[in-house]
């Protein structure tokens, strides 16, 4: 089964994920010699807005998607979360799970039954 990702320079996650969530060995700086990111690497929302509006640029076909949210946008109330993941839920998907990393959570989505 294809899963989405969102992918850019605003923020953006992985495009697949399996039983164990891992980032590949190329994202990691100990692989990176100069120390520098890669391309590709995971790069969070710190933006609600952006976050809104990459959820809103989604097929609505998608099944499954990820969502990376700096912990910037974790608020002790939870707000800034609500309106993303309400977001997503107008849309039609439900959050399914987060994995912590470093600065950020990947948060899961699936289209809702």
């Amino acid at each position: 089964m294809s899963i989405g990702g969102l992918n850019g320079m605003e923020g953006g996650a992985i495009v697949d994920f399996g039983a164990e969530f891992t980032a590949p060995p190329s994202q990691t700086r100990s692989s990176n010699s100069n120390n520098n990111p890669p391309a590709h690497a995971l790069r969070p929302f710190g933006d609600v807005e952006a976050a809104i509006a990459a959820i809103e640029a989604l097929d609505r076909d998608l099944r499954k998607f990820e969502l990376a949210v700096a912990d910037s946008l974790q608020d002790h109330i939870g707000l800034q979360m609500a309106q993303i993941t309400d977001s997503a839920l107008a849309r039609g998907w439900e959050p399914i799970s987060f994995v912590q990393k470093d600065g950020f959570r990947v948060y899961r989505y699936k289209a809702m039954r």
